[in-house]
Formats: structure tokens, sequence, C-alpha cells
């Protein structure tokens, strides 16, 4: 029986969206660790850089801090030694090509599109990366068969194709909805579609300004969450008049804003999983999203889907939206993706590749 370790580098970077999911993940084998044991379960260990062992407490997971800060060398010279004979975990897209054996998860394939907005030394960084980690790999994880698939035919992992988790999202129904949220940018609901704002060339916000430009969907206004408008107009995008930005939002602060929202846009050409319509979903928001990436595996036929390159047709959808039938089917779909399904899946994993000794 094998030591099961898990990566903790992540916990040194800015909580983002995948550092968001190792971490959440991790936290539910803990509770399922400690709530359900089996017998033979593996002993497990977090193993963390120096100054990052902060987090939510564990119950059956120890948490080891290292003397050393975190790096890239930290990752992949001095972490394999402190994971030696041990299952390693990554569950934040990189891990330490010398170690063997491990689990990696990789989110999405993004880094292979010409379109991905990363800057190029980290573009070429994972383009010749990514493949040797996966293959170094015993198991590769990612959240959804679309993406799944691009992995594949990028020849990111080869002969054997990366096993599907989807992520979960109720952690958007943990949180209280802030009731100030609306009134501290002027809205009322139904009053506002919702869309995240992104200079990132394949998040697609272009359509959606255009949609809203000379106020042809006057007076539903869009509220944009994330970067503020002159950091997408140095982008070259241009968003309305007015348009409300909303600034980084707390999961508090958005759930409010998804409570409120007509619908919430999602216009992206491609997404390894798409966690802000599961979320909306979930919160009874309507979803319009364009028809790329793992979105229409994600939503299937309780979103509606406009065309990303037509503003018009997103304009058509807004205009004639069967928002109470569309609420209830995605509240019904969203409800399938949970942290604790999530949770048994990777500990359904990890229980069997610990075995192997």
């Amino acid at each position: 029986m094998r030591r099961v370790v898990f990566n903790g580098k992540f916990r040194a970077g800015g909580l983002n969206g995948v550092h968001r999911v190792a971490a959440r993940l991790i936290a539910e084998v803990d509770d399922l660790l400690a709530s359900a044991p089996a017998p033979d379960d593996p002993p497990c260990a977090l193993i963390v850089p120096r100054g990052c062992a902060e987090g939510p407490p564990l119950a059956a997971i120890q948490l080891i801090e290292d003397d050393r800060p975190a790096s890239q060398a930290w990752e992949q010279l001095r972490l394999p030694r402190l994971a030696a004979g041990g299952l390693l975990v990554n569950l934040a897209n990189l891990a330490p090509l010398a170690h063997r054996p491990k689990l990696t998860m990789l989110h999405d394939a993004q880094f292979l599109r010409a379109d991905n907005s990363y800057p190029w030394r980290q573009r070429v960084g994972y383009r010749l990366l990514t493949p040797l980690m996966a293959r170094s790999s015993e198991r590769v994880l990612t959240v959804s068969a679309f993406s799944a698939d691009e992995l594949a035919r990028g020849g990111v992992t080869g002969r054997v194709e990366a096993e599907v988790l989807h992520n979960g999202a109720d952690h958007i129904l943990e949180a209280q909805a802030d009731p100030a949220a609306l009134a501290r940018h002027g809205l009322a609901p139904r009053s506002y579609a919702l869309m995240f704002g992104s200079p990132k060339a394949y998040k697609n916000n272009a359509v959606v300004f255009a949609a809203f430009a000379d106020g042809a969907l006057a007076p539903l206004r869009l509220v944009v969450v994330g970067p503020p408008r002159a950091a997408l107009e140095a982008a070259g995008l241009a968003p309305p008049p007015d348009a409300v930005f909303a600034g980084p939002c707390d999961d508090s602060a958005l759930r409010a804003l998804y409570d409120g929202a007509e619908a919430l846009l999602f216009p992206s050409r491609t997404e390894g999983f798409g966690l802000p319509p599961v979320e909306a979903m979930l919160c009874g928001c309507p979803v319009i999203a364009a028809p790329c990436g793992a979105v229409p595996e994600v939503c299937g036929d309780a979103a509606r889907y406009a065309d990303p390159d037509d503003p018009a047709a997103w304009r058509a959808a807004l205009a004639d939206l069967p928002r109470d039938a569309l609420a209830a089917a995605g509240h019904a779909r969203a409800a399938r993706y949970t942290w604790a399904r999530a949770g048994r899946t990777l500990l359904s994993s990890l229980r069997e590749l610990a075995r192997r000794a």
C-alpha cells in the first residue's frame, strides 16, 4: 500500500479556478476519509511549501509544511524527495517530471490554441512540459470529455485518454447572498444580464459588447464581473457606455448577482468545463452561451445557445427568453455537479492506485 501525497504548491499562488478546485477536492477526500474510512485506506499527507500551512483544517490528511519556499524548483526537485515512494497527487495542472508514481489533473488544453492569450513563454513551456508530465503519470484526470479529447488529439496524453472528473459547483449555494450587492451598483432584479469579463481573446467578450452597443437592449444593462473597463479597453474591446463593472466578487456577492440577473451570458469559444454557467443554473439564473468547448456537454439542453460570432443572435436570445422554463431546467441539470460526487470519484481512484505496489 503506497502513501498518498498531495502536491500543495498550489497554496502558494493566488486563488484562481484551478487552485480552488484542488483545495476543494482535497477537502472532500479528507472528509470522506474521516467520516467513512475503509479498513485498507492508505495514509495520506498534504505537503506544502514554507508559509503555506494556513487553510481549511484537515481531519484525516496529515499536513506537512516544508522549510523551503515555493518555486518551480521546489515542485520539480524538492517535492519528489519529500514524497519518495508515495503516490503523488497533482491537482493543479503541474507535476514534477521526476516523480513516479503520480496522478495528474489537467484542467484543459487551452495552451495548445493560438488564441489562448497566454504569454509566449508560458505557452511554450506548457506545450513542452505538459505531455511529459502526462505521460509519466499513472493516471491523468481532466474535467470534461471535451478536454479529454482535446488533450488526446493534441498529443498530450498519448495512447491513454484522460479520465473525466467533473467539477462541483454547489459551493455557490453554501454562500449567503450579499443583500447589498445589487444596491452597491444601482441595480434592480431582472434589470441586467451578467457576464464575466476577460481580455483573453477566446473568452469572446466582444460579441456580447456588440449585442449591447448603441442601447440595442435598453433598458436591460450589462453587468461585468472581474476586470475594470480600462483593462478591457486596453485589450481592444469596446464595452457599452452604460455597462456596470462589479469588479472581483466573492461568492456572496456573486450569488446575489446570479439571483438577480435576467440571464448569465457566457460567450467563450472554448472552456474545459465552464463553472460560471453551472453556478448560475444552481442559483436559478438562466444561461445563454456559445455552443463551444465543454459547455454543451456540461449544460446540455438546459442552456440557450447563441452564435459566438453573431451579436444579433445574442440580442434575439435575450429578447425571447423562456426564463422560468430555462431556470427550472438549468437547476435540475446543475444539481448533478456536486463536490461530494467529485470527491468520491477521486478517492476511488486514489484507493485503486495506492494498492498498486
